[in-house]
């Protein structure tokens, strides 16, 4: 990701959440990686925005983060449906 993109999710996580959900505790700003494993592939988006919380360890992502994570997913799962060649079928 650019330089552009984080610094509008930092904008996001300076608006955001002030105390855990889980346990109350104080949350950081902190860039994470998310991760996800679906179809036998693994999607990957290093260096995002996050609060974390510094008592329980749980990770809040910010909406407009997951959006751009799940866009980048379809993305390359189109690109991937459509470079898989078509076998020939036999006569």
């Amino acid at each position: 990701m650019g330089d552009k993109n984080n610094n509008k999710f930092e904008d996001v996580l300076e608006e955001g959440q002030e105390a855990c959900q889980a346990c109350g505790g104080e949350l950081k700003a902190e860039k994470v990686n998310l991760e996800e494993f679906e179809g036998g592939k693994l999607y990957l988006m290093e260096n995002v925005a996050a609060y974390i919380c510094q008592e329980c360890g749980e990770m809040w992502v910010p909406e407009p983060v997951l959006a751009e994570f799940e866009k980048m997913m379809e993305t390359a799962k189109r690109h991937s449906a459509v470079a898989k060649p078509k076998k020939a079928k036999k006569k």
